[in-house]
């Protein structure tokens, strides 16, 4: 049977079970939301035995236009697939492993039909000396700095000509985000805020959806030591403020972070972004440094539960659109 296929894509293995949690939580959920047709979360800890998995799959059926949809929505890690002696924070890596969880390959799924549609999945940090901690951003557009752009010698690293550029939305992308179609609306808002978790460190004064097509999550790329965020993260700010004003473009950041953008790249699918917002940058050690765990966890839960709420209307827009 022909069905469509919805990819969750989380970077991290701590994302992904924050992300689970609440998958697998009724009251976090919509009601009727299914219970997965495959199952393989929790995974034993680096366990590099283990085959390309989603950590869940699952089946929504749907009636319009007078025949049913079927849309299978695959929940996946990268770092569950990545190889366990290469750094977990290497590019070249992640986008390896894209290319099998996106187009089959040797990764254990029902098929080799690419995605129709794409959600990256994961935690960030935002700019400025407001506090968003807490807060979830979803939007459409990415942008990719490669700070060793010019470096093509060091085969570690991962290059693409489409680093340096706004890649801007699909028209359905676009879609999603007109008011005709009521995904963000204020019931939307209302249930998944209402579900948040407040994070220790530094929280934002109140915990809050924001969704916008043109929400920027701007990714530094080929960085595996983390005190290389200090300069890498300002140099993407001032890359991406010079590519806006050189086309005239005023498109608002919604997330700094590392993998967005390649996920984006994978396919011309629909695509939109899911950041849970950790710490203001410039302030990862104050803000994360501190409890890790409970700082990621709360900011990953919530973008979470925005997850569970847009999928039941990804799978809906999909039938419509379809």
């Amino acid at each position: 049977m022909s069905h469509e296929r919805v990819l969750i894509i989380a970077n991290k293995n701590w994302e992904a079970t924050a992300l689970m949690n609440v998958l697998l939580e009724a009251k976090a959920c919509p009601d009727k939301f299914p219970w997965p047709v495959k199952l393989t979360h929790p995974l034993p800890p680096q366990d590099d035995s283990i085959p390309s998995k989603p950590r869940a799959v699952f089946h929504f059926q749907e009636e319009s236009q007078g025949r049913n949809h079927d849309v299978q929505v695959e929940v996946w890690c990268l770092q569950d697939a990545m190889n366990p002696s290469v750094s977990s924070s290497s590019t070249k890596e992640k986008d390896e492993v894209l290319a099998v969880i996106c187009f089959g390959g040797k990764a254990e799924i029902d098929t080799d039909q690419g995605p129709d549609f794409v959600v990256a999945f994961g935690t960030a940090g935002f700019p400025g000396e407001t506090s968003y901690n807490g807060c979830v951003f979803v939007g459409a557009n990415t942008f990719i700095h490669d700070p060793f752009n010019d470096d093509v010698r060091n085969d570690s690293y991962w290059h693409s000509e489409r680093t340096g550029r706004l890649i801007g939305p699909s028209p359905f992308s676009a879609e999603l985000f007109n008011s005709g179609y009521r995904i963000f609306d204020e019931s939307l808002k209302a249930q998944v805020e209402s579900r948040f978790l407040v994070p220790p460190m530094n929280p934002a004064r109140r915990q809050i959806l924001m969704a916008a097509a043109n929400y920027t999550a701007a990714g530094v790329v080929n960085i595996t030591n983390y005190d290389d965020y200090a300069w890498a993260d300002e140099e993407a700010l001032h890359a991406f403020k010079e590519v806006c004003e050189e086309h005239r473009a005023r498109p608002p950041i919604g997330s700094v972070e590392t993998t967005h953008g390649i996920i984006r790249l994978q396919s011309e699918a629909p695509f939109i972004f899911i950041s849970g917002i950790t710490d203001r940058i410039g302030h990862f050690n104050m803000e994360v440094g501190p409890r890790p765990y409970a700082q990621n966890f709360a900011c990953a839960h919530n973008a979470g539960v925005v997850a569970a709420w847009l999928i039941p209307k990804i799978v809906h827009y999909l039938s419509i659109a379809g």
